[in-house]
């Protein structure tokens, strides 16, 4: 069996740009990015890659040892959802000969684990009310004083 993980779509916004994955939680108000190794797997995660074919695709590309690859996917996995951005949601039974790739003819990349970088900076502001827990004077983006609060 292997795993399959799916990006929470109703609270997750996300957009690849060149290369690098820009997510914003909608419910926290944190926003997250990763790049490299990192961003492919984001976007093999939209895709609705197995873990498997993830493992082996990374493989085909880079340097490192599958257990390396496997301990870095693993990991950053955990950190997904640890961060509500990603859900296990069920196990397939692709088979290990359907899941491998062609190894690629060129020179394999270094291999960099993928890291997903938090940013909480904005989170006050992203959940904000605009009608309810602003400043009637100046409006949005500026938060009610607590002198004017009730």
């Amino acid at each position: 069996m292997d795993r399959i993980y799916r990006i929470e779509t109703a609270e997750v916004v996300s957009d690849i740009i060149d290369g690098e994955a820009i997510i914003l939680h909608r419910n926290y108000g944190d926003y997250f990015s990763t790049d490299g190794v990192g961003g492919l797997i984001w976007q093999w995660i939209g895709e609705g890659q197995s873990r498997s074919k993830i493992l082996n695709m990374l493989d085909a590309r880079f340097s490192a040892s599958l257990d390396e690859i496997a301990t870095a996917v693993d990991s950053f996995c955990a950190d997904l959802i640890s961060h509500k951005l990603v859900q296990e949601v069920a196990e397939s039974d692709e088979s290990a000969k359907e899941a491998l790739v062609e190894p690629q003819a060129s020179p394999k990349a270094e291999f960099v684990r993928p890291t997903l970088h938090v940013y909480s900076d904005i989170r006050n502001m992203m959940l904000l009310d605009p009608i309810h827990d602003v400043d009637e004077n100046v409006g949005w983006p500026a938060p009610k004083r607590p002198s004017d609060a009730e």
